[in-house]
């Protein structure tokens, strides 16, 4: 059998953070605006409604606030205003939503979409599961063209320090979704019932779109990476990109919500927006107050604009300890072109050419720091998939110290990479021996 397979070279990623979030029936619907309320333990969803116009979509009393979906800051469709949400004491700003269209980074068509890479392999999975483990035994992380970037972070040293390999620890993804017929996840996602599609609103978060659209694979791609360095970790695909790499606040800001109500205890966000939006923020110290872990891609311009939500893991509280911003360096630890940084970049991984499954039970690289990040949360797998030596809270610190240092060999972009994920030496000084 013959196959011609287009899948990218280099990773283009942009999405549309506007608004929304979950209430028991989560919908698949964009909001226009979105802002979030202080709520108290005797409201209800109705009253807020009623009260503030537009739609609950994140529900957390206990918390003290909600997320509210709007069409109109005029109340021409919602009976808000923009006026009337900003004159009430704690209401978030109203923000504007819609899409964005997807980056042209580096090495992509004008026009944004893939191309074929040449020196690529796209190719079936061999008869009968498709671990990427062996037993202990032969390569590590199971695919061959990995090996050198499992050499570089030290995969080997940490599997034999951590050997339930996340076992028992289940990471969220919220992207592209997953092909979840593909060899390479049997017996390695989340029940059916936990699983859900905030684009289109159903339980199924199966990558959709075809080998046209540039970011058709990317979820699937993302979730092997962390298998690869967990493989016994449990993944848990949440849809809320479209195929060709764009979305909105409403599908992210519900995604992370059903993550933590699920039992994720890390989230992965390889997805990113230069639009500021402070109800996304809200969402991500929601999770990281609850003790979630958040992997972040750092964005792929090339320049100092790190993106949302990465950026806000330069701040304080939870949010600060229990997340972490991930670039990307080649295989040489030099940054990579595409990869964005600053002094608010706290750890880069290897991004380029990293392979790993794609739909149609099919394997083939890509490149990105979305591809640098599933990294980083695949070793904080490992770590809490073992008795840990170090407090929970202080593993991502833990994660970031250890990294090797990247100065001398990027001397222009002296402590603005953060250092380079060290997983052998990350599980050696986070986990009992």
């Amino acid at each position: 059998m013959s196959m011609s397979t287009r899948f990218p070279a280099l990773l283009t990623l942009g999405i549309l953070l506007s608004a929304c979030s979950q209430t028991a029936a989560p919908r698949a619907a964009a909001h226009a605006f979105t802002t979030t309320v202080p709520v108290a333990a005797t409201d209800s969803v109705a009253t807020v409604e009623a009260s503030h116009g537009g739609h609950v979509v994140a529900w957390h009393p206990e918390a003290g606030f909600a997320v509210l979906g709007l069409s109109s800051p005029s109340g021409s469709t919602d009976t808000v205003s923009t006026q009337t949400l900003a004159s009430e004491p704690n209401v978030g700003a109203l923000e504007a939503g819609g899409a964005t269209s997807a980056w042209n980074a580096p090495g992509l068509a004008a026009s944004g979409r893939a191309y074929f890479w040449g020196g690529g392999r796209a190719y079936f999975w061999g008869g009968g599961r498709a671990y990427f483990w062996g037993g202990g035994a032969g390569v590590v992380g199971g695919v061959a063209e990995n090996a050198a970037l499992w050499q570089r972070t030290r995969l080997a040293a940490a599997w034999a320090l951590a050997p339930r390999l996340g076992e028992g620890v289940t990471v969220a993804v919220i992207d592209t979704g997953l092909d979840q017929t593909h060899e390479a996840f049997q017996n390695s996602l989340a029940p059916a019932a936990d699983r859900h599609d905030f684009v289109d609103g159903d339980a199924s978060p199966q990558e959709e779109g075809t080998l046209d659209d540039p970011l058709y694979g990317h979820g699937t791609n993302v979730a092997g990476i962390i298998l690869q360095v967990a493989p016994h970790a449990r993944i848990l695909p949440l849809r809320a990109l479209r195929p060709d790499g764009s979305g909105d606040t409403t599908a992210v800001v519900q995604a992370i919500d059903w993550a933590v109500a699920h039992g994720a205890q890390v989230i992965n966000l390889s997805l990113g927006s230069v639009q500021k939006t402070g109800v996304l923020k809200k969402m991500i110290e929601y999770a990281t107050d609850q003790g979630v872990y958040v992997i972040a891609s750092s964005g792929n311009t090339g320049d100092r604009r790190i993106t949302y939500p990465a950026r806000y893991s330069a701040g304080g509280g939870t949010l600060g300890s229990l997340s972490v911003s991930v670039g990307s360096v080649d295989a040489s630890d030099h940054k990579s072109a595409f990869s964005t940084y600053g002094k608010e970049l706290m750890l880069t991984a290897p991004g380029e050419l990293v392979y790993g499954p794609v739909p149609g039970n099919l394997l083939s690289a890509w490149s990105g720091t979305s591809m640098a990040a599933p990294m980083a949360a695949g070793a904080l797998a490992l770590a809490l998939g073992q008795p840990l030596k170090v407090r929970a809270g202080d593993l991502p610190r833990t994660l970031v110290s250890t990294a090797a240092e990247l100065n001398t060999l990027n001397p222009e972009y002296r402590d603005q990479l953060g250092g380079r994920l060290d997983i052998g030496a990350f599980i050696q000084a986070a986990v009992q021996p």
